[in-house]
């Protein structure tokens, strides 16, 4: 797990990896959002394009669109 953001009854889990397109990193990064037992939202943010969205519920977001929210 790269971070966890909290506010009071809120969390997000969050993993950050240059890229998810090969197999092996994406499993890796995979592995400790999918051990976690809580249905609080979870994260990879990679600089992958358009590749991926959702993971088993797990979301891929583009960093720069994650830095860049304003929600």
């Amino acid at each position: 797990m790269d971070f966890v953001a909290t506010k009071p009854n809120e969390k997000a889990y969050f993993q950050v990896c240059a890229s998810i397109l090969d197999e092996k990193t994406r499993t890796r990064e995979l592995r400790p959002l999918e051990a976690i037992p809580d249905h609080y939202p979870k994260f990879i943010l990679t600089m992958d394009k358009n590749i991926y969205s959702d993971f088993s519920g797990i979301r891929v977001i583009h960093i720069i669109e994650f830095l860049m929210a304003t929600d």
